[in-house]
């Protein structure tokens, strides 16, 4: 059983964005919703329910009880539902104002019925024959993270609801960024940027791949709310290994050996990226020549970016200026949206007929990917941002293309 409750506070003194931000985004989500005839979305993903109302906790992860639940109609008020003692950070992040109460939610019995009083709010807010939307679709790959049986649970209390994916619509109002969310992102970025320069002046010889990785994350800590295990791979390891923490402590850095660096920052829950590789001591000419190519591909891929290109174009201006080079691209993915995401849709990759839209933040990427002589995986590449204007695009701050060595 749930409770409505009253705010003891009314206006909420840590909300990440005003209320006329929070008032856009439910509107804009509300016209998405009549277009697509859904007269409701209920939302249990974090990230979607941060985005909407500003409701942040560490408790998404255990699953131990139901952090959250959103409910967003068509001619109502938002609703969220939370367990009792959640009900200050309803209150201290968002201005929702309608707030329904589980008590003891850590009894099993009230944990698994949540499923059904979150579809008795249903009930009351749309009735029993309604269209309502949930966390799925193709485009995203947006999910439910809660245990099948819940979400088993909560279809079943609601027999004749039509229920339709409704990842379209909430993707369509995140993809487009407003003004606040261009600023975090541009902090974000801008803290790898400082890490980056901070790790020119300080490194030495005799360092190992966790020591990189370590040294930018506590930089990145001084300059930026948060920061996950940077991604950080030499070209000494014995299996190529994309996209990992730099766990193992015994792999040095050595002369001529190469090291892909991609921090993982993150502004108000946004992140910031300027992936770099850099070569170990000086560069020989032909690595130079590798490298420009490439930065050659990320140039071409953002001259391309503005409204009403599709994606997959700018994927194939980069393997084309890439073949040109005598190169070539060793993903199918030349970027993708960022935003509380890592990525987020559009992807620009093969294939892909989706057009960009004025005011997307877009990650710019091309990688090539070989093994010399030697069995080293070398890694050549890197990874800038950019917000759409209405005739092009302008980066986000980004690490200078001609700094590309470590130990000069």
């Amino acid at each position: 059983m749930l409770d409505k409750v009253q705010r003891h506070y009314p206006f909420p003194p840590y909300a990440p964005f005003p209320r006329s931000e929070f008032a856009h985004r439910i509107q804009r989500l509300k016209e998405e919703m009549e277009a697509a005839k859904l007269d409701a979305i209920v939302m249990w993903g974090e990230n979607n329910i941060r985005y909407f109302t500003g409701f942040l906790t560490n408790h998404f992860p255990p699953v131990t009880v139901c952090p959250g639940v959103l409910i967003v109609t068509t001619d109502k008020e938002p609703v969220m539902i939370v367990p009792n003692f959640f009900q200050g950070v309803v209150e201290g992040f968002t201005f929702i104002d309608d707030v329904r109460i589980q008590h003891n939610p850590h009894v099993t019995e009230n944990l698994r019925g949540m499923p059904q009083d979150v579809a008795n709010v249903v009930t009351e807010l749309v009735g029993s024959k309604a269209r309502v939307g949930i966390e799925g679709g193709i485009k995203g790959g947006m999910t439910i993270p809660r245990p099948v049986n819940d979400i088993d649970a909560f279809r079943a209390a609601l027999p004749d609801i039509e229920f339709v994916y409704a990842a379209d619509q909430i993707w369509n109002v995140r993809m487009i960024k407003s003004l606040l969310e261009v600023e975090a992102l541009s902090k974000a970025c801008e803290a790898v940027v400082r890490s980056y320069h901070d790790l020119q002046g300080a490194f030495e010889w005799g360092w190992t791949e966790k020591d990189v990785a370590l040294f930018i994350r506590h930089k990145l800590l001084d300059y930026a709310d948060e920061c996950l295990p940077n991604m950080c791979m030499s070209s000494r390891r014995e299996i190529f290994m994309a996209d990992i923490p730099a766990w193992d402590e015994g792999i040095p850095l050595m002369r001529g050996d190469r090291v892909i660096v991609e921090p993982l920052p993150q502004v108000k829950g946004y992140w910031g990226s300027s992936g770099r590789t850099f070569h170990m001591g000086p560069a020989p000419d032909e690595e130079i020549r590798k490298i420009q190519v490439l930065d050659r591909g990320r140039q071409v891929a953002a001259e391309m970016t503005k409204p009403g290109v599709r994606t997959g174009d700018i994927m194939d201006a980069i393997n084309e200026t890439l073949k040109d080079g005598g190169l070539f691209c060793s993903l199918d993915q030349g970027g993708h949206g960022v935003g509380i995401d890592g990525q987020e849709p559009p992807a620009i990759a093969l294939g892909e007929t989706f057009e960009v839209q004025e005011n997307m933040v877009l990650a710019v990427e091309c990688w090539m990917f070989e093994t010399d002589d030697n069995g080293h995986h070398r890694v050549y590449g890197g990874e800038d941002y950019v917000v759409v204007t209405p005739d092009g695009c302008d980066p986000l701050p980004t690490f200078p293309t001609d700094i590309f060595s470590l130990g000069d």
